[in-house]
Order: structure tokens, then C-alpha cells, then sequence
């Protein structure tokens, strides 16, 4: 049975979300108000961190970390190559110098060797995403006594060793557009311990209503994103739920293909990813082959990251061998809660007869 479209990415929006818009709108009350703080409370609860700061985009969270942090001209921040060039964009909005370092082929999470061999008396932050919603492996780079930016753009909900992600870095930044765990339209918010930076945060995102003038953002959130906000993180458990039975049947279908490199999904019982994606490599295949020949069946399959860092940057490939597998290898089969099981197994029998028709 065919089907006209199965969508990569689509937002799971019920009748609750519009009735919570539709109340946002009739109170006449629609940029940052009251619901803004309520869903800024309801994610520092769930997450485990002292203050909230909603802002506009995930980009814009980082943006503040940054200067939350102090970073500055000429210091220098790491962050992974195989990620969303947001990363980038935030580090040299601040003139701060990015230093790009490779991955973990297994789950596509910044590498910690690598890292150690960059560090110098400059570095003055590191940006951990948890890619794909696959939790980085903290431990060593929490010893490091360097600021952890912990990005959580795809990874509310997952946990590491027994604790919510987005709970151990210095600042979490939190991303909620419209193909996310937590569904806003636009949005994103950061966490932390530290009463300084979100005070800094909190009068960075506003350029207005201050008495003394600087260089501020218009980084604020909606009190109807919020609204949607709050409606989403309720239902965030039962979103986590499905995504992992879709998962789950994508790996019962496939776990028996010796030319299908399965997403790494060994972890311990305490730490658990959060499901956002489902990724697949194909190292034996052309993927530009293949994501056509499935767009032709009306499943749309994404690339997981366009490009890396470091080729955006115009840096050696040679010295981001994983990044670089994983940029030709990776296909992110369709995965969100609305999506049902019939669609999964269309999307399996479609990406196998693919498979056998292209071959390598």
C-alpha cells in the first residue's frame, strides 16, 4: 500500500495546543507575558536547573550563552564539525574563534581526544550537542573545569546516567522550532545554575525598557509560542513513548541487513536518548541515489547534517575522518509521534527495494 507523502519531520499538534493559542489570542496579550514564564518554569522543573530564559530560536539561546559566559573576541570555543552550522554562527556572532574538532563514527557525538589535544590557555568553552538525540558521553569533559555549553536542541528528554540531559552543563540551550522534540513554531530557551549569567541572559534578549544603553538582542519568545510550549511539554513523556516504538520496529526490520549500519543504541539502562531521529548509514550505497528514489515514492528522507563545520570553513578533511563518513553515509528515515507503524514498514519496504534496484 502506497502512500502520498510520509513527511521526515512533521509537529504533533492536537486540539489542545489550538485551544491554548486560541486563548492567547482572544486575551489580547500576545508578545512575552504570562505564559512565557509558565512554560519557562514548567522546563527548568522538568529539567533540573534553577532559572529559565525563553528567547526566539535555539540560535538565539546560543547566541546568549555565549555572552552569558563572557566569550569574547579572540577566545576560543570548541565545538564539533559533524552538527547544525548554528554552532558556528553563534561563536563568530560573538568574534569568538571556533575550534572545530571530529566525532565518534558509532553515534556522531564530539570525540574527547580530540578534543584534549586542542585545549589551550584561550579555550574558553565547549559546546556539546547531543546529536540526534543520542546523549554525548559527559563524563571526561565535566572534569575538565572549562564551561560546558550543553546543547539540547533535539535531546529534551533523553537522560545520562540517570539525570536529564540538559541538567549538567554550566548553560543548556534548548531548541523548539517547528520539527523538534517540543514543538513552538520558533523558540528556544537556556538553563543554568548560575543567578549571573541569566540575569545576563534575561536583560540581553530585550533592548527595551532599560535605563542605560547597550549593544541588546530582540530575543524574546511569544506568549503563543509559550502557549504551544506548555501544551508540548506536557505531553513530552508520550511523545518519548512512541518515538521509541517507532524506533524500535525500524531496528526489528532491519537489524538482519549487513549493509545497514544501525543507529548506536547500546547504552546503559540509566541513560536513554530522547528518539528524535533515526539514523541509518549506508557506507556501501550512494545516498543521493537513494534519497531521490525514496522522495519518488513520497517518503522524504533528510541527510542528518548538510555539511560539516569544517568544510564550511574551507579546513583539511583529512583530519575529520568520521565527520566525513558520516556526511556521505547518513539517511534519517522518517520518525515523529504521530507517525504510525503501517508507515514504518512501507518506509522499510521501500528503502529495501530501493537498496536492491540502485545497489552500490
Amino acid at each position: 500500500m502506497g502512500y502520498k507523502v510520509i513527511y521526515h519531520s512533521k509537529p504533533t499538534i492536537g486540539m489542545e495546543e489550538e485551544e491554548a493559542v486560541l486563548e492567547v489570542i482572544r486575551s489580547g496579550l500576545l508578545a512575552q507575558g504570562p505564559k512565557v514564564l509558565e512554560f519557562e518554569n514548567l522546563v527548568a522543573s522538568y529539567i533540573g536547573k534553577k532559572y529559565a530564559i525563553a528567547v526566539s530560536s535555539g540560535l538565539a539561546a546560543l547566541h546568549l550563552s555565549l555572552i552569558g559566559l563572557n566569550i569574547d573576541e579572540g577566545d576560543e570555543v570548541i565545538l564539533p564539525s559533524y552538527t547544525c552550522d548554528a554552532l558556528l554562527q553563534a561563536v563568530l556572532y560573538v568574534r569568538a574563534k571556533p575550534v572545530i574538532v571530529d566525532v565518534n563514527y558509532e553515534d556522531g557525538n564530539i570525540y574527547f581526544d580530540n578534543t584534549l589535544r586542542v585545549i589551550s590557555d584561550r579555550t574558553k568553552a565547549i559546546i556539546i550537542p547531543h546529536t540526534f538525540g543520542f546523549p554525548a558521553d559527559l563524563n571526561n569533559f565535566l572534569n575538565l573545569n572549562i564551561p560546558i555549553i550543553e546543547d539540547c536542541a533535539v535531546a529534551i528528554g533523553g537522560s545520562y546516567k540517570g539525570r536529564k540531559l540538559g541538567s549538567f552543563g554550566e548553560v543548556s540551550v534548548f531548541s523548539f522550532y517547528a520539527t523538534k522534540m517540543i514543538a513552538t513554531g520558533e523558540g528556544g530557551m537556556i538553563l543554568t545554575d548560575d543567578e549571573k549569567i541569566a540575569d545576563k541572559v534575561r536583560d540581553m534578549r530585550d533592548y527595551t525598557k532599560h535605563t542605560t544603553f547597550k549593544t541588546r538582542y530582540n530575543y524574546k519568545m511569544t506568549d503563543i509560542e509559550a502557549a504551544l510550549g506548555i501544551c508540548q511539554i506536557k505531553k513530552l513523556s508520550q511523545f518519548i513513548e512512541k518515538r521509541k516504538v517507532l524506533f524500535d520496529r525500524y531496528i526489528e526490520l532491519l537489524k538482519d541487513r549487513d549493509d545497514i549500519v544501525l543507529p548506536y543504541y547500546n547504552y546503559e539502562e540509566s541513560t536513554v536518548p530522547s528518539f528524535y531521529r533515526f539514523i541509518i548509514k549506508l557506507p556501501r550505497h550512494s545516498m543521493d541515489s537513494i534519497i531521490e528514489a525514496m522522495r519518488n515514492r513520497g517518503i522524504i528522507c533528510g541527510r542528518g547534517v548538510l555539511q560539516p563545520l569544517h568544510r564550511l570553513l574551507g579546513f583539511n578533511s583529512a583530519i575529520y575522518p568520521n565527520s566525513e563518513r558520516l556526511s556521505k553515509e547518513v539517511i534519517s528515515l522518517p520518525l515523529y509521534p504521530s507517525l504510525e507503524i503501517a508507515k514504518i514498514d512501507f518506509v522499510v519496504e521501500s528503502l529495501l527495494e530501493t537498496l536492491g534496484r540502485i545497489g552500490s
